[in-house]
């Protein structure tokens, strides 16, 4: 099955599984990157390249490093239970790919603005990571962003897809007002919208998981126009319309397809209305606002932390 993004694809966004049952028949449709499926039909594969290039450097150069990494002390694991539950490390080496890249707050954008490279800048968990290490991380993300998005090798004295991404989301961040996120409803829409296991705010109130739903308006903007992985759950960089040239930011609503649809790796996660809800009513209203800003102009850049 084909897939897309625009930028951030499936997340962080796995709820309190513990009080969930489980979804018979399995863990998600199965994997066959030749086919430019990634196991997940959350839209992360505009092109519907074959994506078996990018699995290989994943495969080979990525798996162990974050298995070895990231895994244990309740962090990482699939199989670990603790306050991450971002469980983007399988178990299984030969599902390693499948469940990696359906972790937004994992891949990110697939660009340098991905959270496994900023975390490892920031000295994540004090880990050190060796020059080799960053390299096979960055060739890895670099392949999915130039399959799934077409945008092929950088033409001389031109910014590449990441410098452009880095660029249009800190334009952005910068125009976003509380004001406007408040006069959108975000806190409210996305802190009280509805499950099959009550609330999202029952879970994501202080960002858990990677994902923030909080009824105080200031609280969840001060996280979402400042910290990078937060940001990228809502919004996201469409380079596939008008190519890296015509790149822009849009809502980022390829996010929540594979949580709401319960595919893997978010089989655990409650479903909820996955096309029409208050919280996507309030994004693309508070979108709206934020690119009028930018159209008025007057507001400066803010690049986003990590």
């Amino acid at each position: 099955m084909r897939t897309i993004l625009a930028l951030l694809a499936s997340a962080g966004l796995v709820g309190c599984v513990g009080s969930v049952d489980m979804p018979t028949g399995g863990g998600g449709d199965v994997a066959d990157p030749t086919t430019g499926d990634d196991g997940n039909d959350n839209g992360d594969n505009p092109t519907g390249a074959d994506l078996s290039a990018a699995k290989a450097l994943f495969d080979t150069g990525v798996y162990n490093t974050v298995k070895a990494k990231c895994t244990g002390g309740a962090c990482h694991g699939e199989t670990e239970s603790g306050g991450t539950l971002t469980l983007f490390v399988a178990n299984d080496a030969a599902k390693g790919w499948q469940t990696a890249v359906n972790y937004t707050a994992f891949v990110g954008n697939f660009t340098n603005a991905a959270p496994v490279l900023t975390k490892i800048d920031a000295g994540h968990k004090s880990l050190t990571y060796t020059t080799a290490e960053k390299e096979k991380i960055v060739a890895w993300l670099s392949k999915e962003l130039e399959l799934r998005n077409g945008t092929g090798p950088t033409p001389p004295g031109q910014d590449s897809p990441s410098t452009v991404v880095d660029k249009l989301m800190s334009q952005f961040a910068g125009c976003m007002k509380l004001t406007d996120f408040q006069a959108a409803n975000m806190a409210g829409a996305w802190a009280n919208l509805q499950s099959g296991d009550g609330a999202c705010k029952r879970c994501h109130t202080t960002g858990g998981e990677g994902f923030i739903a909080n009824e105080n308006a200031t609280a969840m903007f001060d996280v979402v126009s400042t910290k990078k992985m937060f940001w990228l759950q809502y919004f996201t960089v469409d380079l596939i319309t008008a190519g890296v040239a015509g790149a822009k930011v849009i809502p980022n609503t390829v996010s929540f397809q594979g949580v709401c649809n319960r595919q893997a790796p978010h089989i655990g996660h409650p479903t909820f209305p996955c096309t029409a809800n208050a919280g996507l009513t309030a994004q693309k209203s508070f979108y709206d606002k934020t690119m009028a800003n930018i159209t008025a102009g007057g507001c400066a850049p803010k690049p986003l932390q990590n």
